[in-house]
């Protein structure tokens, strides 16, 4: 027996054929979408690499700020210190010494509220990253590169170098 091909029959091919074509275009539309999605990710984390960049920059912007100001003010404490140390050879000038002791403890609390350490230098051993040595002075008694006097401050901001300390360091007479 044979069957008889239909008008069923026909619906069914056409039905099957436009499935067909949907499956394909579902297919191409699914690539264009997940495409689009890989496109995004990597858009946004450009973004978030470009956010954090400008906030890094923005933050040494910030900090060479401060460094260019804070290398303005230490020649000034230095001056202070200066003008302490003379004042206190002149007779009666205890006023003049103590008012100008109250602008140096002001000034270096201020320094110190913005990340500035003074870097202690007496008595340790010379760091070439963080003294410059004047001059030597010739002794027996002390280990040889010890700090035994300091001519000027050094200075520390955030932990990076604004100013060495500048020192005088022991050396051995047996040498």
């Amino acid at each position: 027996m044979v069957k008889k091909v239909g008008p069923n029959l026909n619906k069914e091919l056409i039905i099957r054929k436009q499935i067909d074509s949907l499956s394909e275009q579902l297919d191409i539309e699914k690539k264009k979408s997940e495409e689009y999605l890989t496109r995004l990710k990597y858009l946004q984390a450009d973004f978030e690499n470009f956010e954090k960049r400008i906030k890094r920059q923005n933050e040494n912007l910030v900090n060479l700020s401060a460094e260019r100001v804070i290398q303005k003010i230490i020649p000034i404490l230095d001056e202070i210190e200066l003008a302490i140390n003379e004042s206190q050879k002149i007779q009666n000038s205890i006023h003049i010494v103590k008012g100008l002791e109250m602008i140096l403890i002001n000034l270096n609390k201020i320094l110190k509220q913005e990340g500035v350490v003074i870097i202690d230098a007496l008595g340790y051993p010379f760091d070439p990253l963080k003294h410059e040595v004047s001059s030597f002075i010739e002794t027996g008694e002390l280990k040889e590169n010890i700090v035994v006097k300091e001519l000027r401050k050094g200075y520390l901001l955030n932990n990076k170098l604004i100013r060495p300390s500048t020192v005088v360091i022991s050396r051995n007479s047996s040498n």
